[in-house]
């Protein structure tokens, strides 16, 4: 918690073009789930969503939906096993959603992780 306040306001780049990012992105193609968790119509229609996965960090992902979703909400992903690495889950919010030639290209902020007391 102390290090989340320690931290700039503002990130200082040299060109508007740099990368604003807080977490490096990994390019990974796979496929996971998702769950839409909001109480919304759409969501409970079709709560399940098979996405491809396009790239990776430690906040958030990048993916194909073949549905669209809305700005601010709520999912769950699943990453299955690979090999001897065990499946994990992660909960977040729909931060874009954009339609793309292979579907919706949407991007997920992950939730913080609470620090242990």
């Amino acid at each position: 918690m102390v290090a989340l306040l320690k931290m700039p306001a503002r990130f200082d780049t040299e060109s508007k073009g740099s990368e604003r990012r807080m977490f490096p992105r990994r390019e990974i193609h796979a496929h996971i789930e998702g769950k839409r968790v909001d109480h919304t119509i759409a969501a409970h229609r079709e709560p399940h969503l098979a996405l491809a996965l396009r790239d990776l960090s430690l906040g958030g992902l990048s993916a194909i939906s073949q549905t669209p979703l809305m700005a601010g909400e709520r999912l769950a992903v699943f990453f299955p096993p690979q090999g001897i690495k065990r499946g994990w889950d992660a909960y977040g919010r729909v931060i874009r959603c954009n339609p793309s030639a292979m579907g919706y290209r949407i991007a997920v902020e992950f939730d913080p992780i609470p620090a242990a007391a």
